[in-house]
């Protein structure tokens, strides 16, 4: 009967050796391949089946840059003429805005969307801005449940790029539009210089002083209303003329609209 021995002979030895090293090998290259990323990686995140808590822009959105609500035109850092794609998420707040159809660069962009009629709170969406230079004076509407504020000279604004854009600027030129408690205070110039408005339909009364000449602080449309250009429930264009201060003003009933008297007042306006 041959005797067999517990002892490992050299052979055995040698082809246990040489399969260890390759073993080694092999779990080497796997790991070097993986980690250069090389082969078939695992799903990026993104199309994962895990709930991610980015929300999740509309369908509208685009190619546009995601933004938030409080972003402003400011933030962008770009020249006049630039444009700037931007997709305002859903679920959007309101935040301040200042002008109409041009706003100021410090505007609520997304907010100003909405007051343009191209996004909802609710939905957000995708909208094109083209920043424009200084303009002397800003106004302000109430449209699609947002209140914009009037405002003077500022140093940048932007529109948003749409197929109607330039007939709305030529528009918002020859007329700026402004609510009925906007006042005259926001308009900068000389004296006798001259600046057009446009009153909306369905007026409010707010507060005048004097009769002819008014003080600045007053409502440009009540004050046109008392003037007899137009009636508070048809609105319509006005024009005013920059005045100096007066030293009293007096109240009068006109058309309507009942004024009060004054002290001295450092500047005024007329309605022509």
């Amino acid at each position: 009967m041959p005797s067999y021995s517990s002892t490992p002979s050299r052979k055995q030895i040698k082809f246990c050796c040489i399969f260890l090293v390759l073993a080694t090998l092999t779990v080497s290259c796997s790991k070097l391949k993986t980690e250069s990323g090389g082969g078939h990686s695992s799903a990026p995140a993104e199309n994962s089946n895990t709930a991610s808590s980015t929300p999740v822009p509309p369908a509208s959105t685009g190619n546009g840059k995601f933004t938030t609500w409080e972003e402003k035109a400011t933030s962008l850092g770009g020249a006049a003429g630039q444009m700037f794609t931007l997709a305002c998420e859903p679920g959007g707040t309101a935040h301040s805005v200042w002008g109409s159809d041009v706003y100021t660069s410090d505007s609520s962009i997304c907010t100003a969307a909405v007051h343009s009629g191209l996004v909802t709170f609710q939905q957000g969406g995708t909208v094109t801005i083209e920043l424009r230079p200084a303009r002397a004076i800003y106004g302000s509407s109430e449209r699609n449940g947002v209140t914009t504020s009037p405002y003077g000279s500022y140093l940048s604004s932007f529109v948003f790029k749409t197929p109607n854009t330039e007939s709305v600027l030529r528009e918002a030129d020859e007329q700026t539009p402004v609510m009925w408690n906007t006042s005259a205070s926001m308009v900068g110039g000389d004296n006798g210089k001259t600046w057009k408005f446009k009153c909306p339909a369905n007026g409010r009364e707010a507060s005048v002083w004097g009769t002819d000449v008014y003080t600045a602080d007053s409502s440009i449309c009540n004050a046109a209303v008392h003037a007899g250009k137009f009636t508070s429930e048809s609105g319509g264009p006005v024009t005013i003329e920059l005045r100096p201060g007066e030293s009293s003003y007096k109240g009068s009933s006109r058309n309507g609209i009942k004024t009060n008297d004054y002290g001295a007042y450092g500047r005024s306006f007329v309605v022509k």
